[in-house]
């Protein structure tokens, strides 16, 4: 796995490349807790080029949540791939996680108060 980390004005970027599984999480924790620090941070994660995630990587992505709202910070997703995308309403997250189908919808909604739900963007999936 590789991360690729990038500080912007105003929020940070994280694109995990490859899996994001028990093997890969270690690191991906330390990327990310690293960023975040108990600085107020917005946070956007590109989970456009990741192939393969499991249970632990889907606790991570909920520690990450967690940590960036209890600092006050926003958080969004983004996720293009059809199964990634049914793997989190299997699980219900996608009634938790601000979810975008591209980079610039993620932008537009930073900071945004609330929960977010396209129902259009995930109508394919029913």
């Amino acid at each position: 796995m590789e991360i690729q980390a990038e500080e912007k004005e105003g929020y940070v970027l994280v694109t995990p490349v490859g899996e994001l599984d028990v093997y890969t999480v270690p690191l991906f924790r330390k990327v990310v807790l690293k960023l975040e620090g108990d600085r107020r941070h917005d946070l956007i994660m590109d989970l456009t080029k990741l192939t393969f995630i499991d249970s632990s990587g889907l606790g991570s992505l909920i520690e990450t949540f967690q940590k960036v709202q209890s600092a006050d910070g926003e958080i969004a997703f983004v996720i293009d791939n059809p199964h990634m995308l049914k793997i989190l309403k299997l699980v219900d997250l996608d009634k938790v996680f601000h979810i975008f189908p591209n980079l610039g919808r993620a932008l537009e909604h930073v900071g945004a108060a609330g929960g977010y739900y396209d129902e259009e963007f995930f109508s394919d999936l029913t």
